[in-house]
């Protein structure tokens, strides 16, 4: 076959000993064809004169390619500019059928669930919601089994299945209702528009119609059972728990004294006597802080002494804080609340015991410094309990809920109570702590229904 350009191998090589930078070797054959060098390597380039007459030159490839492979495709582009199709433009398009085709390619990639969930959901959850991690984990303990499928052949069987083996082990169903639903909104992400995701992979999200199936009669009676235990936790704390929390806490205090002394006593002199200190253990004022100011656990795991200010005016500490719940929400409640009385006294003897500090954690780790795990009172609360003589179903976070029927009770107006708590509005409150009111609510249609007695036997006497 005969050569389509007079550039051949040994005449290329040739060239690059001996050229500089931005010289060119013609092609005799070829209008236009030529190699450039450049400062690596060099480029095979076609010169032409486009439809509207301008001078153009478009790149055809790099010095990999050899003189016959480039000169056909010079050939090939001088062909299209006959037939009316300018190299570059058609070079443009190709670029951006290329891309196109790749992007499609990857769409087709993160079209599998596992894929999907790995690769783009758990970036934005994370990125974007603070309760994101625990939702992840719900999807994964709960739909891996799907991982290995395309999220547009997920059925609604599959999902029909799924929630009937995990009922069989006795599931609440709300429970499953707010996996499915963490679940369901992964795909309907997975479905949104450019503007919502930056890579939506499918169009229409196949379960986005379904909803799990209605409650049988015995499951709604169990739901009901378990509403009723969750209303109870609700209640105040009896009189009679509130003095064993306190019994419990000074016994705790007092084995811990004890503990200490024997173990300086049998050789460990470096240990710090705890005779002489309001709290021998971080956890007697974290319980007191719980107690007095119903905040979550979490929240008082991530309290800093920076968090207090004092307002040299009037002279008021408030301990302000962004419930770890809401952090990362656009919407996130900033709560304001109060140090006074027995909570001022609090904080000030722990503050002492630890040599007035100014910042980091209020209960730090002795080891590291940093914020305590979120579930290491679980021990010390146990052992309170035991030493108490609590028999009940307490929780720590029972004192959240003894706080919020307390004001509740006293007629403390519930956004007044919402922005304690740092709950965004009221209805929450409205929904599960209202109910306490139902003792006044009977005392008044016991009244009303009283005076209607009064006025029927009135009219009786009097005919």
């Amino acid at each position: 076959m005969a050569e389509l350009t007079s550039i051949t191998l040994a005449k290329l090589n040739s060239f690059c000993k001996t050229a500089v930078n931005g010289d060119q070797l013609g092609c005799e054959k070829i209008a236009g064809f030529h190699f450039k060098k450049q400062n690596k390597g060099g480029a095979w380039r076609l010169r032409y004169t486009d439809l509207t007459g301008k001078r153009r030159t478009a790149t055809i490839a790099d010095d990999v390619v050899k003189p016959q492979q480039a000169a056909e495709t010079a050939m090939l582009w001088r062909t299209r500019l006959k037939e009316g199709k300018d190299p570059l433009t058609v070079k443009e398009q190709e670029a951006i059928k290329q891309i196109a085709e790749q992007q499609a390619k990857e769409a087709n990639r993160y079209l599998n669930t596992g894929e999907f969930f790995e690769a783009i959901y758990t970036p934005y959850k994370q990125d974007n919601f603070r309760a994101g991690s625990d939702t992840l984990k719900g999807i994964k303990r709960n739909f891996s089994h799907l991982f290995s499928r395309d999220m547009d052949k997920i059925t609604s069987a599959d999902i029909l299945t799924w929630y009937n083996k995990r009922r069989k082990k006795g599931v609440m169903r709300s429970t499953l209702v707010r996996d499915y639903g963490a679940f369901k909104a992964m795909l309907n992400y997975a479905a949104q528009s450019p503007d919502t995701n930056t890579l939506p992979v499918l169009s229409n999200n196949p379960i986005k119609s379904y909803s799990l199936p209605q409650l049988t009669i015995n499951e709604q009676e169990k739901q009901e059972k378990h509403q009723e235990q969750l209303e109870a936790k609700r209640d105040i704390i009896s009189e009679q728990d509130k003095a064993n929390v306190e019994k419990g806490l000074t016994l705790y205090g007092e084995q811990l004294k004890q503990q200490r002394a024997r173990s300086i006593k049998h050789g460990k002199k470096h240990l710090a006597s705890l005779d002489n200190v309001t709290y021998p253990h971080w956890f007697i004022p974290f319980c007191h802080i719980a107690r007095l100011t119903g905040m979550r656990p979490a929240d008082i795991y991530g309290l800093k002494w920076e968090n207090l200010h004092h307002n040299i005016f009037n002279s008021t500490t408030t301990l302000n804080f962004t419930p770890s719940k809401t952090k990362k929400a656009e919407n996130s409640k900033k709560v304001k609340f109060p140090v006074t009385g027995e909570l001022k006294a609090v904080l000030a003897n722990w503050a002492d015991q630890l040599g007035q500090p100014e910042k980091g954690f209020l209960f730090a780790s002795e080891r590291t410094g940093l914020k305590l795990e979120r579930k290491a009172h679980l021990t010390h609360w146990k052992q309170v309990k035991a030493l108490g003589g609590i028999t009940s179903d307490l929780d720590l976070y029972s004192f959240r809920h003894n706080f919020i029927s307390t004001l509740v009770a006293k007629g403390v107006p519930v956004l007044t109570i919402a922005a304690l708590v740092g709950h965004k509005d009221g209805s929450m409150i409205a929904a599960n702590y209202l109910r306490h009111d139902e003792q006044d609510t009977a005392r008044i249609l016991e009244s009303i229904n009283t005076n209607w007695d009064s006025i029927q036997r009135k009219e009786t006497k009097n005919g």
